[in-house]
């Protein structure tokens, strides 16, 4: 139980890092196909019980991390800092950690072998995905929307549950960022001004719309996994192996001094992610 929890701890902060993918995290800490059958299993009202037990005790872990992340990171993250970089640092150590043994996942899965043309086409997709979406970030390219400074207007409401929605969509997908996704439709600082507010209504609206955006994209994915596993996890190593680029990206661009000390402390933080990674893989079947 607690295992669980620590991982949705992880996966709320990564999903609070803009250029961290939750999606991705779940790959490596090896609850990706878990999540996507509990959920689906949960709509076709079988085993109930046991799949709600499991995504509760992680929801819980990620509604902790998110509530106490935000106020934190409304007075760093934003600095650009030594912070941000240990933070993301520990992420990239997580996906060291489990990128050469991502098969791990799913050894329990039959799999028919495709050619390799066709599993390095499905690599080199996913690479580049992230890069697509690593070069909209980097040209400062936003979907235009004046967000409304009423907080109770009809407009207001729509994109942030339109923001919700597809952000939610974007949490569940290997490689892609809800947090990224978000600073994409202009709506990122905005969702993390209403949760260090703590306004409980805005916070709900918004939590709903994440939540529909999830349904939809598990009942697609998990359509693809059945029908064609092989495809779908040679897709998801193109992105994770785009993932961490992107990460390291980020942090190379982050304003600290480097000196021995932060190349230590980044270290440090690199190899804890990879230690981590491995207790948790270790614990959980």
């Amino acid at each position: 139980m607690l295992n669980i929890y620590v991982k949705g701890i992880l996966l709320g902060i990564a999903n609070i890092i803009p250029g961290v993918s939750g999606g991705t995290l779940a790959l490596i800490l090896k609850i990706y196909y878990k999540i996507i059958d509990s959920i689906s299993e949960i709509l076709k009202l079988t085993e109930i019980k046991k799949n709600l037990m499991f995504l509760t005790i992680l929801a819980t872990g990620m509604l902790t991390s998110i509530l106490l992340t935000a106020k934190i990171f409304k007075v760093y993250a934003f600095d650009n800092g030594i912070i941000e970089a240990l933070l993301i640092t520990f992420f990239i150590g997580l996906a060291f950690g489990n990128i050469l043994t991502l098969k791990t996942e799913i050894s329990i899965k039959e799999i028919n072998s495709n050619t390799k043309i066709l599993n390095n086409l499905l690599f080199f997709i996913g690479m580049s995905i992230i890069i697509f979406f690593l070069i909209i970030k980097e040209s400062n390219i936003q979907l235009q929307s004046t967000i409304p400074k009423d907080k109770n207007s009809i407009k207001y409401y729509l994109l942030l549950i339109s923001s919700g929605t597809i952000s939610g969509a974007s949490m569940i997908l290997p490689g892609i960022s809800g947090s990224a996704m978000l600073l994409l439709l202009g709506f990122y600082k905005e969702i993390i001004l209403i949760i260090s507010e703590f306004n409980i209504t805005l916070i709900a609206i918004f939590a709903t719309a994440v939540t529909i955006g999830i349904i939809t994209a598990i009942l697609i994915i998990k359509r693809i996994i059945d029908n064609n596993l092989n495809n779908f996890i040679h897709l998801s190593k193109g992105l994770i192996f785009g993932s961490i680029l992107q990460m390291i990206l980020i942090v190379l661009k982050l304003n600290f001094k480097i000196s021995f000390t932060t190349f230590t402390s980044l270290g440090i933080s690199f190899i804890l992610g990879i230690f981590i990674n491995k207790k948790l893989a270790e614990k959980y079947q």
